[in-house]
């Protein structure tokens, strides 16, 4: 934008021509609104806004001073508004990653729906194969006496249904730390879901304040 955008602005500097020690107490809001101005077009950053402004309401800045300010942004315009291109990329940047980690908590608990699933078949399979190791005991201790081919037959069987509990033990076991794994990585991306949504909370509120 060319000078004759400010003309109205500067109004009061060119009529008057005066220097840095020659004030009027009716010129903060004109300052201030020159001040709003420079900021909303990115020629200058929000730390140097609020610098300015506390300068102007002050009494230590003219004109002449902003006049300046004006100027020399206006080389460094296009940089300043890729920075703030990149600064406004940020939220989209956040709801990114929220969205990402909202997707892996969903996978998460698809696993361990499966997991769990898993889990109940092998201990219904348990509860199957001590069933059957009781009466193999069973069968064997009575065939003791009358068939001793038919008493080790049994043992047999009662061996290998242990071998199997074993097995499946180990294996419930393998799901049960499965299960806490996935609840404790459910928890950290929580976590992490929560920090983004309160720093975007907080950029809101500086949004709102920074007007004010």
């Amino acid at each position: 934008m060319g000078c004759g955008g400010f003309h109205e602005l500067f109004r009061v500097y060119d009529s008057r021509n005066t220097g840095y020690n020659d004030r009027r107490p009716d010129d903060t809001q004109e300052k201030i609104s020159l001040i709003k101005r420079l900021y909303a077009e990115g020629r200058i950053g929000k730390d140097r806004y609020y610098s300015l402004k506390d300068r102007a309401y002050d009494g230590n800045l003219s004109f002449e001073q902003l006049m300046d300010i004006k100027e020399s942004s206006r080389d460094n315009r296009e940089n300043s508004s890729q920075d703030s291109g990149l600064k406004e990329d940020k939220p989209k940047d956040k709801n990114k990653n929220v969205n990402k980690y909202k997707e892996k908590i969903k996978e998460l608990k698809s696993s361990k729906e499966k997991v769990d699933s898993i889990r109940s078949k092998i201990e219904e399979r348990l509860s199957e194969l001590y069933q059957k190791k009781e009466k193999t005991e069973s069968m064997a201790e009575s065939m003791v006496s009358s068939s001793e081919e038919a008493a080790r037959e049994y043992i047999g069987k009662k061996i290998d249904l242990e071998e199997n509990i074993q097995v499946l033990k180990k294996r419930e076991k393998e799901l049960e730390k499965q299960i806490d794994e996935i609840d404790k990585t459910m928890k950290i991306i929580d976590t992490k879901m929560l920090d983004y949504e309160a720093v975007r909370l907080q950029e809101e509120l500086e949004n709102i304040k920074k007007d004010i």
